[in-house]
This record gives structure tokens, C-alpha cells and sequence, in this order.
């Protein structure tokens, strides 16, 4: 999931973050969230050292008028820091912020999964009998078979009589419904190299059973671990489930695509913290050897730094 931050020669404050004090014209200057406590800074490399300043402190510590262009910009940096890892000087404002759209890029195979699932509904929705498919090639299949595609027709006049409107205000809104939706099947996507981590831990606990330093360490790891995964799931459940019948989703149609919009920006402002875990663990397979044992490690620290304190409260309330 790639962001889709770039630069242009006339930058415009509405779209850019265009400051004018020079602290953001020192070479390298971004903002990121400091790696402890997640908080929006600044960082600044000045000679040898490098020193991040909190966003709420720098109008104070820079002289910088309340009311200028640049405290209003950084006013905008902590929330578009949900959406992007790092923003530097001139980078565009996350699209998510100025009109809601995702500003990374998603994979045509996103749109044609999200389009075979809505086909399917509306091929469903027709004959009186729902059928949940969920593999994504199947779903590609009945969206191009040419006798669908008749089917597909028949369901758009008759959602249009059924609704009060014209066949092509359903083909717009079903579209746009589309357009949404490829974007939770790219999550989707991603989420399962998360799940693939789980996997292979689960199977790394039968690898380990009899190494007793080993089997502590994965206990600790799946403990936080499970929570995480499993409240992944309910949001991809619940979302598919708000979103399972055409006929429901264009009669509610702002607050439908509201919902998917949050939880797009959730799921991916959750996801991003775990680029490197999946790097990680990547190219590793279930065996007992140093590589797996070193990423055991990381990925401990990992869940006990993002996770820990969720899981305190999970188990003072069990």
C-alpha cells in the first residue's frame, strides 16, 4: 500500500503543507510520531545532532503567531499523520483530510475483487437466494462471464423501479460503492500477511514445545498476539456484514459509505505500524533456527510496545 504524497512547483497551503518559517527549510526537516509515546514531532538534524520538537510546542518555541498560515498547517500535521508515515515540507495534504478519498494507491485486482463481490449480490439479489463467495478469483470470474453481466442489468432496472430512481443514478451509486469497497479487499489483502504471521507462530509453538525458554517466549507473543488479530476480524466482519446487500446499501447510501470510509482509515492507520513485522518475517518459515528465534524476539517487543496495555485491561476484565 503505497502513499501517494508528491510535490508541484506552485504549491497552494489549501493542498500543501507550504510553511514559510525557516526551521522547515533546514535540510531534511520532517514530521513523524517519536517512536515512544506517538506523539506528532518535528525532526531536525543540525550539525551532528538530531532533535525532535513536540507540534504543540514549536509555535511557543519558534515565535510562530497563532494565527499565521504555519500554525494553522501544523494544526493539520498530528491528524494527517494517521495516514501517512511522514510528512515532509511541500508534501500534499492526505486526501483523507481535504475530501475524504484514500491517498494511497490500490491494485486493479482490489477493484475487480470489490466489483465480483457487489456483482454477485446483485446476481443474488435477483434469482431470491444470497450467495456469499469470498475467493477473490471466483469473484473475478462471474464479474467478466457475459451472462452475468445481462443478469447484472435486469438487477439495476429493478432496484431503480424498486427505489424511485433512474437506472443510472443505481449504476452511478453502485460504482462508487465499488470504488470504496476495492479499498477494504486491498487491506484485505494486506491483512493476510498478518494472519500468515499468526500461522507461523502457531506452528512455530509445536516446533518449540519441548525447549521450555522458547515455549515461554511464544505463550507471552500469542497471549497479545490473539486479542489483535481477533478484533481485525470483527472489523472486516462487521463491515462486510453492514455491507452484504446491495438494496440495503443504496437505501443508506451517505451513511454507508461513511462507515466503510472510517473503517478504510482505521484498518489502515492500525496496519501501518506493522510494515516492518511483516518484512520481518517475510521470508521465514516455521523451523527452529537463529533468524526465527531473532524476529521471535523483535516481534515480542513489537506486541508488548503497540499492545501491552490493551491486553492488561483485556485480562482485568475476564
Amino acid at each position: 500500500m503505497s502513499e501517494k504524497n508528491g510535490s508541484g512547483s506552485e504549491m497552494d497551503p489549501s493542498t500543501h503543507f507550504v510553511f514559510n518559517h525557516k526551521i522547515f527549510s533546514v535540510e531534511g526537516a520532517h514530521f513523524k510520531l517519536t517512536h515512544d509515546n506517538r506523539e506528532p514531532a518535528l525532526y531536525v538534524t543540525i550539525g551532528d545532532i538530531t532533535g525532535a520538537v513536540p507540534v504543540r510546542s514549536l509555535c511557543h518555541e519558534f515565535g510562530i503567531p497563532d494565527d499565521s498560515q504555519d500554525a494553522q498547517l501544523l494544526r493539520i500535521i498530528s491528524g494527517a499523520l494517521k495516514f501517512v508515515k511522514e510528512i515532509r515540507p511541500n508534501d500534499s495534504i492526505p486526501t483523507e483530510i481535504l475530501d475524504g478519498s484514500a491517498s494511497w494507491h490500490i491494485e486493479e485486482i482490489h477493484r475487480n475483487v470489490a466489483r465480483g463481490r457487489i456483482t454477485m449480490q446483485l446476481v443474488s439479489w435477483l434469482s431470491g437466494s444470497e450467495e456469499i463467495i469470498t475467493n477473490s478469483s471466483e469473484l473475478e470470474n462471474i464479474a467478466n462471464n457475459p451472462d452475468t453481466r445481462g443478469k447484472v442489468q435486469n438487477a439495476f432496472q429493478e432496484i431503480a423501479e424498486k427505489l424511485g430512481i433512474s437506472k443510472e443514478e443505481v449504476i452511478e451509486k453502485v460504482d462508487d460503492v465499488i470504488r470504496e469497497l476495492a479499498y477494504i479487499e486491498a487491506l484485505r489483502d494486506h491483512y493476510s500477511q498478518i494472519k500468515k504471521i499468526k500461522s507461523t507462530i502457531d506452528r512455530l509453538n509445536v516446533v518449540y514445545r519441548r525447549d521450555r525458554g522458547m515455549m515461554e517466549d511464544l505463550i507471552r507473543i500469542t497471549a497479545l498476539l490473539e486479542p489483535v488479530v481477533e478484533s481485525f476480524d470483527n472489523m472486516f466482519e462487521e463491515l462486510d456484514a453492514q455491507t452484504c446487500e446491495v438494496l440495503t446499501i443504496l437505501k443508506n447510501f451517505e451513511p454507508t459509505i461513511e462507515l466503510v470510509r472510517n473503517t478504510r482509515d482505521e484498518l489502515h492507520q492500525r496496519f501501518m505500524i506493522w510494515d516492518d513485522m511483516i518484512k520481518g518475517w517475510k521470508n521465514l518459515i516455521a523451523e527452529e533456527n537463529p533468524l526465527v528465534e531473532k524476529q521471535l524476539k523483535a516481534t515480542y517487543r513489537f506486541l508488548a510496545q503497540n499492545y501491552m496495555q490493551g491486553q492488561v485491561w483485556r485480562l482485568g476484565h475476564h
